[in-house]
């Protein structure tokens, strides 16, 4: 029996230094991975941030381009209201007491111009 100790002694020494290094080994290694973490969550945060920026950025766009379709629209429909307009338009020669009376055109336009002048 006495000589079943220092077997065993040098046997239990083998184990922990197999296992020691064993650990050292794990612990070198998650940091590691630990470190490819760190960077991944980084890239990821940064790939957020300028998706954040396209979509803000798409959104605007949308936007732009739903308020271009409605100017579009109401021009197309004011177009179609002259157009309605002008057709029933019926021109007639003006009688001479008219021609006293009614205002010139260019009259008109410098009136026009004077009113819708900017304040």
């Amino acid at each position: 029996m006495t000589n079943f100790f220092p077997w065993a002694r040098a046997g239990l020494i083998v184990l922990l230094v197999v296992f020691g290094g064993r650990i050292l080994y794990l612990k070198a290694e998650l940091e590691e991975v630990r470190a490819a973490h760190e960077a991944a969550c980084q890239a990821r945060d940064q790939w957020k941030a300028a998706a954040a920026a396209y979509e803000h950025e798409a959104k605007a766009q949308a936007e732009n381009a739903r308020m271009c379709i409605d100017r579009e629209s109401r021009a197309v429909r004011n177009a179609a209201e002259r157009a309605a307009v002008m057709a029933k338009v019926k021109p007639r020669p003006r009688d001479p007491s008219e021609k006293k009376e009614v205002i010139d055109d260019e009259t008109r336009h410098r009136a026009v111009l004077r009113l819708n002048r900017p304040l």
